[in-house]
C-alpha cells in the first residue's frame, strides 16, 4: 500500500496505518454484510495444516484491513489523511464528503439541531448527510452524523450504504492545527465502495480513540465487537469474514508507525475455504513509506495448531509451524514478503 497525504486546512499528517493492515484482493457486485454470523467459539476453531499455513497467515493478515481501512478513512476526516491500496477504501470517499460539510460551512448541518443535507456527486447518484453538529470549525462533543449513499460516483468509485458516527472526548483542534485528541464511535450498515471490478463491503461496530501532538505523534486506540467484510472479485465473492472482539493500536510520526492486533476470525477465504482461527500480535509491526514491515510478529492459532509469521531481513517472512500447537515448530520456510501477501 502507498501512502497519499492530502492537505487540510493547513496540515499534512502521514499515516502507515493501512500500509501493515491490508486488504485482500477484492470484486464488484453487491452482496450484503448486515447479518454477520457469530463468531467462532475456541472449541471450533480450524486446524491448520502444514501445507495451508501460509495461506492462513497471509488471510489472516489481510483481514487486518478491515480495521485499517476503515479507521483510516475515519481518521482522515479529521487529519487529512488518506492510504491507498489495492483493494478500493471503504470509507475515505463519504469522509472526504462530509469533511467538505465542515470546510464549506454548510448551514444545514451546522445550526444545532437535526438536519439532513443531499449532494450531487461528481459523476453521477448522491449522498445525504445528516445529523447535529455544533459549528463549522470541526467536530465537537455530542455531534452525531449519518451518511449515506446512493450509487455515488467521485473519483471512480462508487459509495453506496450508510456510515454514522458519534464524536466525544475531543480536545484540541484535530481538524485545523492537527494537535489534540478525539474518540469516534461507528457503525457501518452495508458500506460498499466499488472500483471497476472490485468492490469491498463493511458492517458492524468500532470504536477509534485517537490523539496526534503538535509535533505530530499519532496514537489509535481501536475496537468493536463485531466488523464483517465482504469482498468481490469481477461479481465472485472472493472472501467473507468476521472479526470478533477486535482490537488494534497505532502509535508513530512522520512514516514510521508501530501496529499491534488482536481478534478472532471467522469466515470463508477463496480456495482455502472456511476458516476459524485467532490472531495475536507477539511484536508490533513497524512499517515505513515502503509499506513493508521492517519488524513485526503475528501468531495465528487453530484447533490444536499455530502458525507464526516474522518479519526477518531482506523483505521477507518467516512462517513457523506448530503441529501440536504447543510452540514446538514442525516445519519452517522463508519467502518474500510480496509472495506471502500474494498468497491468498
Amino acid at each position: 500500500m502507498n501512502i497519499r497525504k492530502i492537505k487540510s486546512r493547513g496540515t499534512s499528517l502521514s499515516l502507515c496505518i493501512a500500509s501493515l493492515l491490508m486488504l485482500a484482493s477484492c470484486g464488484g457486485g453487491g452482496g450484503s454484510a448486515s447479518a454477520p454470523a457469530p463468531g467462532a467459539p475456541v472449541s471450533t476453531l480450524s486446524p491448520i495444516s502444514a501445507s495451508n499455513s501460509t495461506q492462513v497467515a497471509s488471510n489472516a493478515y489481510a483481514a487486518n484491513g478491515s480495521i485499517g481501512d476503515s479507521s483510516t478513512g475515519v481518521s482522515s476526516l479529521l487529519t487529512g489523511v488518506s492510504v491507498d491500496g489495492k483493494a478500493p477504501g471503504v470509507v475515505n470517499p463519504a469522509l472526504a464528503l462530509l469533511k467538505r460539510s465542515y470546510a464549506g460551512g454548510a448551514p444545514a448541518l451546522l445550526t444545532g439541531v437535526s438536519s439532513s443535507q443531499t449532494q450531487a456527486c461528481a459523476g453521477g447518484g448522491t449522498i445525504t448527510v445528516s445529523g447535529t453538529a455544533a459549528g463549522s470549525n470541526g467536530p465537537a462533543n455530542g455531534d452525531k452524523f449519518s451518511i449515506t449513499a446512493n450509487n455515488c460516483v467521485e473519483a471512480g468509485t462508487t459509495m453506496n450504504g450508510a456510515i454514522s458516527m458519534t464524536f466525544s472526548n475531543i480536545s484540541g483542534n484535530l481538524f485545523g492545527t492537527g494537535a489534540g485528541a478525539a474518540t469516534m464511535d461507528m457503525t457501518f450498515t452495508d458500506f460498499t465502495v466499488a472500483e471497476g471490478t472490485t468492490s469491498a463491503t463493511v458492517a458492524g461496530d468500532m470504536k477509534l480513540v485517537m490523539s496526534q501532538t503538535a509535533a505530530g505523534t499519532v496514537s489509535l486506540a481501536i475496537s468493536g465487537t463485531s466488523l464483517q467484510s465482504i469482498e468481490r472479485k469481477g461479481g465472485v465473492k472472493v472472501s467473507d469474514f468476521r472479526l470478533s472482539n477486535y482490537t488494534a493500536t497505532v502509535s508513530g510520526s512522520g512514516n514510521t508507525f508501530s501496529v499491534s492486533t488482536n481478534y478472532a476470525l471467522t469466515g470463508t477465504f477463496g480456495s482455502l475455504g472456511q476458516l476459524s482461527v485467532t490472531v495475536s500480535t507477539l511484536q508490533p509491526f513497524v512499517v515505513g513509506d515502503s509499506g513493508v514491515p521492517s519488524s513485526g510478529s503475528m501468531i495465528i492459532n487453530g484447533a490444536a495448531s499455530s502458525v507464526t509469521a516474522t518479519v526477518v531481513p531482506g523483505n521477507k517472512v518467516r512462517l513457523d509451524y506448530s503441529a501440536k500447537g504447543d510452540g514446538v515448530i514442525t516445519q519452517t520456510n522463508t519467502i518474500a514478503w510480496t509472495a506471502f501477501v500474494a498468497s491468498l
